[in-house]
Protein backbone atom coordinates (compact mmCIF):
# COMPACT_ATOMS: atom_id res chain seq x y z
CA UNK A 1 0.00 0.00 0.00
CA UNK A 2 2.99 2.54 0.87
CA UNK A 3 4.69 1.55 -2.29
CA UNK A 4 1.76 2.24 -4.39
CA UNK A 5 0.63 5.38 -2.28
CA UNK A 6 4.59 6.42 -3.37
CA UNK A 7 3.77 6.01 -6.89
CA UNK A 8 0.55 8.12 -6.95
CA UNK A 9 2.41 11.17 -5.61
CA UNK A 10 4.88 11.13 -7.91
CA UNK A 11 2.89 10.56 -10.97
CA UNK A 12 0.26 13.32 -9.66
CA UNK A 13 3.24 15.62 -8.95
CA UNK A 14 4.33 15.32 -12.52
CA UNK A 15 0.70 16.95 -13.68
CA UNK A 16 2.12 20.56 -12.96
CA UNK A 17 4.83 19.92 -15.94
CA UNK A 18 2.66 18.61 -19.04
CA UNK A 19 5.35 16.07 -18.82
CA UNK A 20 2.78 12.67 -18.67
CA UNK A 21 2.41 9.77 -21.18
CA UNK A 22 -1.20 8.81 -22.27
CA UNK A 23 -1.07 5.90 -19.98
CA UNK A 24 0.25 7.87 -16.95
CA UNK A 25 -2.80 10.15 -17.27
CA UNK A 26 -5.21 7.35 -17.83
CA UNK A 27 -3.40 5.76 -14.29
CA UNK A 28 -4.36 8.88 -13.01
CA UNK A 29 -7.76 8.71 -13.83
CA UNK A 30 -8.11 5.16 -12.64
CA UNK A 31 -7.08 6.16 -9.13
CA UNK A 32 -10.65 7.00 -8.23
CA UNK A 33 -11.74 3.90 -9.89
CA UNK A 34 -9.46 1.81 -7.76
CA UNK A 35 -8.43 3.14 -5.02
CA UNK A 36 -6.47 -0.19 -3.37
CA UNK A 37 -4.56 -1.38 -6.79
CA UNK A 38 -1.70 -0.49 -8.91
CA UNK A 39 -3.67 0.94 -11.79
CA UNK A 40 -0.69 1.31 -14.27
CA UNK A 41 -1.10 -2.34 -15.85
CA UNK A 42 -4.62 -1.98 -16.56
CA UNK A 43 -4.14 1.60 -18.07
CA UNK A 44 -1.56 -0.03 -20.68
CA UNK A 45 -4.29 -2.91 -20.94
CA UNK A 46 -6.66 -0.49 -21.61
CA UNK A 47 -4.33 0.97 -24.21
CA UNK A 48 -3.11 -2.17 -25.67
CA UNK A 49 -7.16 -2.59 -26.30
CA UNK A 50 -8.51 -0.12 -27.71
CA UNK A 51 -5.21 2.37 -28.60
CA UNK A 52 -5.65 5.31 -27.69
CA UNK A 53 -7.77 7.50 -24.69
CA UNK A 54 -10.19 8.76 -27.01
CA UNK A 55 -10.99 5.20 -28.24
CA UNK A 56 -10.70 4.16 -24.60
CA UNK A 57 -13.41 6.81 -23.28
CA UNK A 58 -15.35 6.11 -26.96
CA UNK A 59 -16.01 2.13 -25.82
CA UNK A 60 -19.20 0.45 -25.04
CA UNK A 61 -19.47 -0.57 -21.32
CA UNK A 62 -19.33 -4.39 -22.56
CA UNK A 63 -16.18 -3.80 -24.47
CA UNK A 64 -14.41 -2.08 -21.39
CA UNK A 65 -15.93 -5.34 -18.95
CA UNK A 66 -13.93 -7.45 -21.22
CA UNK A 67 -10.26 -6.06 -20.52
CA UNK A 68 -8.68 -7.95 -17.93
CA UNK A 69 -9.24 -6.25 -14.22
CA UNK A 70 -12.29 -4.08 -15.63
CA UNK A 71 -14.86 -4.61 -13.55
CA UNK A 72 -18.44 -3.32 -13.84
CA UNK A 73 -17.92 -0.38 -11.96
CA UNK A 74 -14.43 0.38 -13.52
CA UNK A 75 -16.32 0.62 -16.89
CA UNK A 76 -19.53 2.44 -15.58
CA UNK A 77 -16.68 5.42 -14.17
CA UNK A 78 -14.93 5.38 -17.69
CA UNK A 79 -18.25 5.34 -19.40
CA UNK A 80 -19.55 8.02 -17.66
CA UNK A 81 -16.05 9.72 -17.98
CA UNK A 82 -16.46 9.65 -22.10
CA UNK A 83 -19.95 10.83 -22.28
CA UNK A 84 -19.41 13.52 -20.30
CA UNK A 85 -16.24 14.31 -22.78
CA UNK A 86 -18.61 14.25 -25.36
CA UNK A 87 -21.28 15.90 -24.14
CA UNK A 88 -19.53 19.54 -23.06
CA UNK A 89 -16.91 19.15 -25.59
CA UNK A 90 -19.78 19.11 -28.58
CA UNK A 91 -21.93 21.81 -26.44
CA UNK A 92 -18.51 24.23 -26.78
CA UNK A 93 -18.05 23.48 -30.38
CA UNK A 94 -21.90 24.66 -30.51
CA UNK A 95 -21.24 27.89 -29.03
CA UNK A 96 -18.31 28.69 -31.22
CA UNK A 97 -18.87 26.62 -34.77
CA UNK A 98 -17.16 29.68 -37.19
CA UNK A 99 -14.70 32.74 -37.19
CA UNK A 100 -14.88 34.97 -34.68
CA UNK A 101 -17.68 38.05 -35.96
CA UNK A 102 -17.61 40.91 -33.75
CA UNK A 103 -21.24 41.65 -33.67
CA UNK A 104 -21.94 37.74 -32.97
CA UNK A 105 -19.52 37.48 -30.16
CA UNK A 106 -20.82 40.87 -28.78
CA UNK A 107 -24.18 39.54 -28.88
CA UNK A 108 -22.94 36.08 -26.87
CA UNK A 109 -20.92 38.30 -24.56
CA UNK A 110 -24.72 40.26 -23.45
CA UNK A 111 -26.23 36.94 -22.81
CA UNK A 112 -23.29 35.22 -21.05
CA UNK A 113 -22.33 38.13 -18.47
CA UNK A 114 -25.28 39.67 -18.23
CA UNK A 115 -26.16 36.43 -16.16
CA UNK A 116 -22.94 37.33 -14.01
CA UNK A 117 -23.53 38.63 -10.52
CA UNK A 118 -19.46 38.67 -9.40
CA UNK A 119 -16.72 40.29 -11.90
CA UNK A 120 -14.86 37.48 -13.58
CA UNK A 121 -12.01 37.28 -16.56
CA UNK A 122 -11.96 35.11 -19.29
CA UNK A 123 -9.58 34.29 -21.85
CA UNK A 124 -10.74 33.40 -25.23
CA UNK A 125 -7.86 31.48 -28.03
CA UNK A 126 -8.22 31.47 -31.36
CA UNK A 127 -7.01 29.52 -34.14
CA UNK A 128 -5.36 30.20 -37.02
CA UNK A 129 -8.43 30.51 -38.81
CA UNK A 130 -10.01 32.42 -36.30
CA UNK A 131 -11.96 30.25 -34.23
CA UNK A 132 -12.40 30.16 -31.05
CA UNK A 133 -10.96 26.82 -29.53
CA UNK A 134 -10.67 27.24 -25.91
CA UNK A 135 -11.78 29.09 -23.18
CA UNK A 136 -10.34 29.69 -19.68
CA UNK A 137 -11.73 31.91 -16.75
CA UNK A 138 -9.14 33.35 -14.22
CA UNK A 139 -10.79 34.94 -11.96
CA UNK A 140 -14.03 35.04 -10.25
CA UNK A 141 -13.64 36.89 -6.38
CA UNK A 142 -15.41 39.25 -6.27
CA UNK A 143 -17.90 42.01 -7.08
CA UNK A 144 -14.71 45.26 -6.40
CA UNK A 145 -12.02 44.07 -8.36
CA UNK A 146 -10.21 40.83 -10.44
CA UNK A 147 -7.08 40.94 -12.07
CA UNK A 148 -5.31 38.03 -13.82
CA UNK A 149 -1.22 36.85 -13.23
CA UNK A 150 0.92 37.08 -16.24
CA UNK A 151 2.23 33.27 -14.55
CA UNK A 152 -1.48 32.06 -15.03
CA UNK A 153 -1.79 33.94 -18.51
CA UNK A 154 1.45 32.83 -20.01
CA UNK A 155 0.45 29.20 -18.84
CA UNK A 156 -2.30 29.20 -20.28
CA UNK A 157 -0.92 30.31 -23.72
CA UNK A 158 2.15 27.85 -23.55
CA UNK A 159 -0.32 24.97 -23.32
CA UNK A 160 -2.47 25.42 -26.31
CA UNK A 161 -0.63 27.69 -28.61
CA UNK A 162 -3.49 30.07 -29.96
CA UNK A 163 -2.83 32.38 -32.99
CA UNK A 164 -4.93 35.18 -31.15
CA UNK A 165 -6.45 35.89 -27.53
CA UNK A 166 -9.02 37.95 -26.98
CA UNK A 167 -9.97 38.69 -23.13
CA UNK A 168 -13.36 39.51 -21.87
CA UNK A 169 -14.23 40.60 -18.69
CA UNK A 170 -17.62 42.17 -17.04
CA UNK A 171 -18.92 45.06 -14.64
CA UNK A 172 -21.72 43.58 -13.00
CA UNK A 173 -22.90 46.61 -11.43
CA UNK A 174 -21.00 49.56 -13.49
CA UNK A 175 -20.69 50.59 -16.82
CA UNK A 176 -18.21 49.85 -19.31
CA UNK A 177 -15.54 51.71 -19.55
CA UNK A 178 -12.21 50.74 -19.20
CA UNK A 179 -10.89 51.81 -15.74
CA UNK A 180 -6.75 52.08 -15.10
CA UNK A 181 -6.61 48.96 -13.53
CA UNK A 182 -8.48 47.59 -16.57
CA UNK A 183 -5.77 49.42 -18.66
CA UNK A 184 -3.29 47.91 -16.85
CA UNK A 185 -4.87 44.47 -17.08
CA UNK A 186 -4.76 44.95 -20.51
CA UNK A 187 -0.91 46.25 -20.99
CA UNK A 188 0.02 42.67 -19.24
CA UNK A 189 -1.58 40.90 -21.66
CA UNK A 190 -0.45 42.64 -24.68
CA UNK A 191 3.11 42.08 -23.42
CA UNK A 192 2.58 38.21 -22.76
CA UNK A 193 1.11 37.86 -25.84
CA UNK A 194 3.69 39.41 -28.03
CA UNK A 195 6.38 37.50 -26.11
CA UNK A 196 4.96 34.33 -27.64
CA UNK A 197 4.11 35.89 -30.61
CA UNK A 198 0.66 35.61 -30.33
CA UNK A 199 -1.90 38.21 -31.65
CA UNK A 200 -3.78 39.89 -28.86
CA UNK A 201 -6.90 40.82 -30.78
CA UNK A 202 -9.27 42.66 -28.25
CA UNK A 203 -9.78 43.45 -25.02
CA UNK A 204 -14.00 43.60 -24.38
CA UNK A 205 -15.47 44.90 -21.02
CA UNK A 206 -19.24 44.23 -20.47
CA UNK A 207 -20.84 46.72 -18.81
CA UNK A 208 -24.66 47.56 -17.73
CA UNK A 209 -24.88 50.27 -20.50
CA UNK A 210 -23.27 47.80 -23.07
CA UNK A 211 -19.81 46.68 -24.00
CA UNK A 212 -16.44 48.63 -24.35
CA UNK A 213 -13.74 47.30 -26.65
CA UNK A 214 -10.28 47.79 -26.62
CA UNK A 215 -9.38 47.26 -30.66
CA UNK A 216 -12.82 49.66 -31.78
CA UNK A 217 -12.04 52.58 -29.02
CA UNK A 218 -8.09 52.18 -30.95
CA UNK A 219 -6.65 52.12 -27.61
CA UNK A 220 -5.45 48.47 -28.31
CA UNK A 221 -3.57 49.70 -31.08
CA UNK A 222 -1.52 52.16 -28.98
CA UNK A 223 -0.82 49.64 -26.20
CA UNK A 224 0.22 47.35 -29.19
CA UNK A 225 2.70 49.66 -30.05
CA UNK A 226 4.45 50.64 -26.64
CA UNK A 227 4.09 47.39 -25.14
CA UNK A 228 5.36 44.56 -26.95
CA UNK A 229 8.98 42.94 -27.01
CA UNK A 230 9.42 44.37 -30.25
CA UNK A 231 8.86 47.59 -29.66
CA UNK A 232 11.24 47.23 -26.55
CA UNK A 233 14.09 45.23 -28.84
CA UNK A 234 13.46 48.44 -30.95
CA UNK A 235 14.18 50.74 -28.70
CA UNK A 236 17.67 48.97 -27.81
Amino acid sequence: MHEHYGHRKRIIEKLEGNFLLDHELLEILLFNAVPRRNTNDLAHRLLARFGSIPNVFSASFQELCEVDGVGESVAAYLCSLGKINKKFGEQKRKEFQSRYDMQKFCAYIMDKYGREETEVIDAYALDKTGKIFETRRFTCESLARVDVEPAELSQFLLAFRPAGLIMVHNHPTGEARASKQDDMMTRKAQMICSMQNILFCDHLIYGVNGIYSYYLDGKLVEISKRYSVQELAVKE
